[in-house]
């Protein structure tokens, strides 16, 4: 089996979220991959994959893996299409977040795929990229301000899978790119509305797909809330000497969530005023 639904969605925009639900549907089947970017691999140099410890699985490796993964880059077809093996759902789910960014992906998913449909999730830019930069910070990603990483980005110092701040932001280039490329077979979908009243969204899903919107269950719930670090020199040493992802995947499932409350704080990092002002005037 193949892929026939891809979720384009704008990083930080309610992905997970959202493929958690359509995965609660019978109809709707999700590889043990949430993400695994095939359609953009050519944006992520192997060396940057390797040196951030993007993969959360090997790609080459044993399929399917111990559990559930939330992203890896899988560059050969083969890799890609034993990751389907064994779902005979109805629509089967690419939910990888670099595509909507990617000037090439829409085209290349339409070329291999022709009769798939995507499902398109956006969120305000400028709360979107607030949200990432969140995110680096909770990661390790970075402990620099959002000024600093914002010129980096806009002189093209930072690779371009890297660019987390405003190439993800700029999502009305990827609806228009959708469009051109699923004509007729795409629906476009808000975060804000999604998460404030998540049924009737739901219910359009479920027109376009052409499946029961009975069948989506809202008890579902993802784990990928907004956190702050407790120890954010320890978390950016991790993920500089590359420890971070071996460590997640070497710990027990039942431990991560007490670790997690562990070394995270539920709440959010503050953003500096002025810092916000500056990527509003950029988006």
């Amino acid at each position: 089996m193949r892929p026939n639904l891809f979720l384009l969605a704008a990083p930080r925009a309610g992905s997970t979220q959202l493929a958690h639900w359509l995965a609660s549907h019978p109809d709707i089947g999700i590889p043990p991959v949430k993400e695994p970017n095939f359609f953009s691999s050519h944006e992520f140099c192997p060396r940057l994959v390797a040196r951030e410890g993007l993969n959360d699985i090997d790609p080459e490796g044993a399929l399917p893996p111990r559990h559930p993964a939330q992203f890896a880059v899988f560059r050969r077809a083969q890799d890609y299409a034993r990751l389907y093996r064994g779902l005979h759902m109805r629509w089967r789910l690419d939910a990888s977040t670099s595509y909507l960014a990617c000037p090439e992906a829409p085209n290349r998913i339409a070329a291999s795929l022709p009769r798939a449909r995507a499902l398109c999730l956006t969120r305000d830019p400028v709360e979107r990229a607030l949200s990432h930069y969140r995110l680096a910070l909770r990661t390790g990603r970075t402990r620099r301000p959002l000024t600093e990483e914002l010129a980096d980005e806009l002189a093209g110092r930072t690779p371009l899978a890297a660019r987390f701040l405003l190439r993800p932001s700029d999502q009305a280039a990827g609806l228009a790119r959708v469009a051109t490329a699923f004509p007729g077979r795409h629906l476009a979908l808000r975060f804000e509305e999604l998460i404030a009243d998540p049924r009737p969204q739901l219910d359009r899903i479920a027109a376009f797909l052409d499946i029961d919107p009975a069948g989506f269950d809202l008890d579902v719930r993802a784990r990928n809330a907004g956190v702050a670090p407790r120890f954010a020199g320890l978390n950016h040493l991790l993920h500089r000497t590359g420890l971070r992802t071996p460590l997640r995947r070497a710990l027990p499932p039942a431990l991560k969530p007490a670790l997690k409350r562990l070394v995270f704080t539920r709440h959010a990092a503050a953003i500096d005023p002025a810092d916000r002002a500056a990527l509003e005037r950029l988006l």
